[in-house]
């Protein structure tokens, strides 16, 4: 039966490994991933750097812990589209749920991407996240095509062209806060959303204009 002794010293060791990726979140945002330093997580996390140790070997094991944890939650956030619904409602509710996600590890995925030009491990991980972003597009762009718009584009095709938009967006708008503060505006989330869905939306609903004889 387990005691309270161990209850609290798993607890205990719970709230360290959240405060150390906490603290790398934090260090990634302000360094990046090349430059983050373990020491400078450890000082962050407000512990001895012994303890970093006593939960990843290194930086790329806690870059790794952090990268599945993005992983899951874009797995548990989006859903696959019910052919049933407006495949246009699919989609927007697709940006919202990646938006949210985005929101609380973007800093992760840019770290992960960086990390991707150096090392084949996360180069790996980021053609995996790649993937099933142009698959889930895609689905909803076929959903589209039946409906009778955006025809004659290759799904897969546009689906990476969507990914893209989205992601740079996102990644524009809430890590690098480069057009915005560009700009000098300050804008809230329900504005971004609406404006990243509508362009995104409109993206795909349209239709061939018949041919003139």
């Amino acid at each position: 039966m387990e005691t309270l002794q161990v209850r609290r010293a798993g607890a205990k060791r719970t709230r360290t490994e959240a405060a150390i990726k906490d603290a790398a979140r934090r260090v990634l945002a302000r360094d990046g991933y090349v430059n983050a330093k373990i020491t400078d997580i450890a000082e962050e996390a407000g512990k001895a750097i012994g303890s970093f140790y006593q939960y990843f070997k290194n930086k790329e094991e806690l870059l790794l812990a952090l990268a599945e944890e993005f992983r899951i939650a874009l797995r548990d956030n989006i859903n696959p589209p019910d052919v049933h619904e407006d495949p246009f409602e699919n989609f927007r509710e697709m940006l919202l749920s990646f938006w949210r996600v985005y929101r609380e590890h973007g800093v992760v995925a840019v770290a992960v991407f960086q990390a991707s030009m150096v090392n084949e491990s996360f180069a790996a991980i980021w053609r995996e996240i790649r993937a099933e972003g142009v698959r889930v597009s895609s689905t909803r762009i076929r959903l589209a095509q039946r409906l009778g718009y955006c025809t004659g584009v290759d799904p897969e095709i546009a689906g990476s062209c969507l990914c893209s938009m989205i992601e740079f967006t996102c990644y524009n708008w809430v890590v690098a806060n480069g057009d915005l503060q560009m700009l000098g505006r300050d804008v809230n989330d329900d504005v971004l959303t609406d404006t990243l869905t509508k362009m995104v939306v409109g993206a795909i609903r349209w239709r061939e204009e018949p041919t003139k004889p």
